[in-house]
């Protein structure tokens, strides 16, 4: 509140004789003054609007000091500055110790200069709160959302375990069905030997079974994605950069905030060939999310048919990548269009939001070097527009080979996928996983092509190998509660260091502090679950088939 606010002062004024020249004294200095007379007045005021200054008159120094403990016992009492207006000879000591911030003499040659430091350090003070009270707000919104981002991690791990041997079940149920189908000499057509809808080849009941099992594999994939949207949004990765895709993080965030799109507007995407961008994903799609979230809310539910959230790509003349996220809603009015971007400034309702959201992404965005701008008419829509720098060519590449499998190793299974051509001869390969049903899965699938032990503990796999047993293959869990995979990863360099480069660590996404080091350290491949049959069956031909 500013000092030149009306009310900004006021001055509950008491009955002696010296409360007239208290009075007088506060309004030759203080034009904007409020005098009451009733304590009970003066604190429900300054409780309901507070003032920049309360002056109390210490003309009766027992009653002064009791109001000046009353206001500091209220709720939010300690951030009103309370001036104590006394003649010289009054307590100071026990006013300043009954909550008075500064006292003011009357008769004092400098009581105007007084007044006018005590208005100056009130609204010191009151930008300090105001600034400690914002820093305040994104800590505890930085602590949720690293509290969210643990548990959505954590789940997304807690789901993927099942979720891999359904995928892995579902698929070796599929091929096994299809084979017998296909003896029976009913083939049919489709990624799984699948035709929709009334085209439909000859039915029998394995052909129904089929695409029971089709649709449900259909499904699985879907929440495959969902999670694999869920735990790339809440990795803990916080300062690690790379080349990152903008095209893929909209679309992971699209999935996310479908639930509030989907009544309110179309998603039309206009993507043009970009460059990656230099970012940290998790951050970005932050941003994204944001706007994105933003842009659904704009928009009244009901009318999807006739709006568009429009999200697009380009590179400006600089090169320079563009990500633009337009709307057809209610627009934003102009004199919030210069602050749409001020911590805690939102024009929702009371209680729909902090007004942190904008602020965040501009600042995510800006620690990126790039920019966030608006346009919006209201009435018409708003456009927010992410100017990012474009990443290095050579950074370009590896995000290139990443995402085509050409990586050192790390496989993000999935996809409706057919198998792998037949391998070569049988080999035998170990599965370490505290899943039994997991582990059967992977069994179930790798048998038809090589011989499988499979086992839950780490310790009983490290004694098999100490008493001479090799295998060509390792599928090893990261994570397991007696001995980890890292520990049992790095005892394989002292029993049989050949085998290290055997091992292929499975994980279901939640990596600890220890867990992403380690991997960053080691020359090892990391297959991300749930994995279909035909990622898990090529991988283990390829370490299988290396030296």
């Amino acid at each position: 509140m500013g000092s030149a606010e009306s009310g900004a002062f006021l001055l509950l004024r008491g009955r002696a004789a010296a409360s007239e020249r208290f009075e007088a004294l506060i309004r030759r200095h203080v034009p904007d003054v409020c005098v009451v007379s009733d304590p009970e007045r003066a604190l429900s005021r300054c409780l309901r609007e507070p003032p920049l200054v309360l002056a109390v008159d210490a003309s009766d120094p027992a009653g002064a000091a009791a109001f000046c403990g009353r206001v500091r016992a209220q709720p939010g009492g300690d951030a009103v500055f309370l001036l104590a207006i006394a003649e010289r000879d009054a307590d100071l000591d026990g006013l300043l110790a009954a909550g008075a911030s500064d006292f003011l003499l009357v008769g004092d040659d400098g009581a105007g200069a007084r007044v006018a430091v005590a208005r100056e350090r009130a609204a010191r003070d009151a930008a300090s709160r105001q600034a400690l009270a914002q820093t305040q707000a994104r800590l505890v919104l930085a602590g949720r959302m690293a509290s969210v981002g643990t548990l959505a991690a954590g789940v997304a791990h807690e789901i993927n375990n099942p979720l891999a041997f359904v995928i892995t079940n579902v698929d070796a149920a599929l091929r096994r069905i299809g084979a017998m189908e296909r003896r029976n000499g009913a083939p049919r057509s489709g990624p799984w030997a699948r035709s929709h809808g009334d085209g439909r080849g000859p039915s029998s009941e394995l052909s129904e079974v089929l695409s029971l099992l089709e649709d449900a594999r259909e499904g699985a994939e879907r929440v495959r994605l969902i999670v694999r949207d869920l735990h790339s949004f809440s990795r803990a990765e916080e300062d690690r950069r790379g080349p990152v895709d903008p095209r893929r993080v909209l679309d992971s965030c699209v999935h996310m905030a479908m639930n509030e799109i989907r009544h309110r507007a179309r998603v039309v995407r206009s993507f043009q060939e970009v460059p990656p961008v230099e970012a940290n994903e998790p951050r970005l799609a932050q941003v994204f999310l944001n706007l994105i979230v933003n842009a659904a809310q704009a928009i009244p539910e009901g009318l999807a048919a006739q709006n568009v959230i429009e999200l697009s790509t380009r590179c400006d003349a600089a090169g320079w990548v563009v990500v633009e996220v337009r709307d057809t809603g209610a627009g934003i009015a102009p004199e919030s269009l210069e602050r749409i971007f001020e911590p805690f400034y939102t024009s929702k309702e009371e209680g729909e939001g902090l007004g942190l959201g904008l602020a965040i992404c501009h600042a995510i965005v800006a620690a990126l070097g790039g920019r966030i701008e608006v346009e919006s008419r209201r009435g018409q829509g708003s456009t927010f527009r992410v100017v990012l720098p474009a990443a290095t060519s050579a950074e370009a590449r590896a995000a290139a080979d990443a995402g085509s499998g050409a990586s050192s190793g790390r496989r993000d299974g999935g996809g409706l996928a057919g198998t792998a051509p037949q391998a070569a001869p049988r080999q035998r390969v170990l599965i370490i996983d505290d899943e039994p049903l997991l582990t059967r899965a992977i069994a179930g699938t790798l048998e038809p092509r090589h011989e499988t032990t499979a086992t839950a503990s780490a310790r009983d796999a490290l004694t098999r190998i100490r008493a001479g047993e090799r295998y060509d293959a390792i599928l090893c869990d990261l994570m397991m509660p007696d001995m980890t995979g890292m520990d049992f990863y790095a005892s394989l360099a002292e029993h049989a260091p050949e085998q290290q480069r055997r091992v292929v660590f499975l994980t279901g996404g939640a990596f600890t502090e220890r867990s992403k080091s380690f991997l960053q350290q080691v020359n090892a491949r990391l297959l991300l679950k749930p994995f279909d049959a035909a990622t898990l069956l090529s991988l283990v031909d390829e370490v299988v088939a290396a030296p």
